[in-house]
């Protein structure tokens, strides 16, 4: 009898570890941030794009080259979508914080359609689109030269975050900021 109890046993522990478990799936809302390399600060750094050599992190714009674009890397998460998904960025506004710590008497913060096209600019616009079944995004960022500072070396720096709507939210909250510094040489 203890044998057939104990048969019964083992075929019922048996069972229960055969038994098949379906992963949960995840029941969340759909999120976006910017890559982070886990280097530096939680805000993100520019991101060169494939086929684009490394380089300083810090666009040069002059009245030779009146523009220079520089790429950022969103993450996508949650559930795949079978249409396009739209979202939109926007010019951070500085703490005392963000202020102190990259804004001096050397640089000066970046305006929009002045220093880089404006994120709500047409131009921009078609960027700030997430195709069905896309793990990332990559948004360019374009640094203009300003002619009426002509002759003047200048740095300038830019924060921008993203801006959550209905159909996409901010995925985690450490990742929503990006930075990019320019400098407008004077020839």
């Amino acid at each position: 009898m203890k044998r057939v109890l104990l048969i019964i046993l083992c075929t019922m522990g048996l069972w229960s570890a055969c038994t098949e478990e379906k992963p949960n799936f995840y029941r969340g809302g759909d999120g976006l941030c910017f890559y982070y390399d886990q280097i530096g600060p939680y805000d993100s750094n520019p991101y060169f794009g494939e086929g684009i050599d490394g380089r300083d992190s810090m666009t040069i714009v002059s009245s030779t080259k009146l523009r220079d674009t520089l790429y950022f890397r969103l993450m996508v998460y949650g559930q795949k979508s079978t249409k396009d998904r739209y979202f939109s960025l926007k010019q951070s506004t500085l703490s005392h914080v963000d202020s102190v710590s990259y804004v001096n008497d050397s640089t000066a913060v970046a305006v929009e359609g002045i220093n880089f096209v404006a994120f709500d600019d047409p131009e921009m616009q078609k960027y700030c689109v997430i195709h069905p079944d896309s793990s990332s995004v990559y948004i360019p960022i374009i640094m203009t030269y300003d002619p009426n500072t002509a002759g003047e070396r200048q740095n300038f720096c830019l924060y921008f975050e993203i801006v959550p709507n209905e159909e996409i939210s901010v995925f985690d909250p450490r990742f929503y900021r990006a930075e990019l510094r320019m400098r407008q040489t004077a020839y």
